[in-house]
């Protein structure tokens, strides 16, 4: 469950709270970071640029199984706006395959338009961008985005053996039986071919 702060619950529940989406990739050259107002918003330390009604997020529908669920992230460009064409195509030569994004939910006093709190929305990873242009010299970019339900099934390095877990803790031996547990029988009650007297 979220848990917000006082003030933008008694906003929502008027209300009355204005919001505005935030979007900040992570790659290896910095961070992007972009929102659908206007100006320059900083939120702990990061710049987003206002982009005003260039990106578009679909709907994503999540289960409650492990299965990762994908959703598209839409930026357009416009030249000579925060998201040229320039921009588009700088964050599409990035190395972005598999790179951390996360969208986040910023809430607003409407009358004083101060920033109340930012929600993560959703934290994920760039698998694909798509790049389409149209005349005039607008482009879009597609960016396909995979949730993170997929590191639950992710297979990893570390298997369940004595020397792995030495590798970890030199003293630990928790796991000295392992390797041969599962070939063992253990028998409850009389043994086998034992005689009840």
């Amino acid at each position: 469950m979220r848990a917000f702060n006082a003030s933008t619950l008694a906003l929502l529940a008027s209300g009355r709270a204005a919001s505005r989406g935030l979007v900040l990739f992570d790659f290896p050259s910095g961070l992007y970071g972009f929102w659908d107002g206007v100006g320059n918003l900083t939120v702990s330390g990061v710049t987003y640029a206002g982009s005003g009604g260039l990106i578009r997020a679909d709907a994503l529908s999540l289960a409650g199984s492990l299965v990762s669920a994908t959703m598209t992230l839409t930026l357009s460009s416009i030249p000579d706006t925060v998201l040229s064409p320039g921009v588009l195509a700088t964050i599409e030569s990035e190395q972005y395959h598999q790179r951390p994004v996360i969208l986040s939910r910023a809430y607003f006093d409407p009358a004083t338009r101060a920033l109340l709190s930012v929600e993560r929305v959703l934290r994920g990873y760039v698998d694909q961008m798509r790049h389409a242009e149209k005349p005039g010299g607008e482009a879009t970019l597609s960016c396909l985005i995979e949730t993170r339900a997929r590191d639950v099934t992710r297979r990893g390095y570390r298997v369940r053996s004595d020397a792995d877990q030495e590798s970890l803790a030199a003293n630990d031996r928790s796991l000295r039986h392992a390797a041969t547990a599962p070939n063992d029988d253990f028998y409850w009650g009389r043994l086998p071919g034992q005689v009840k007297k």
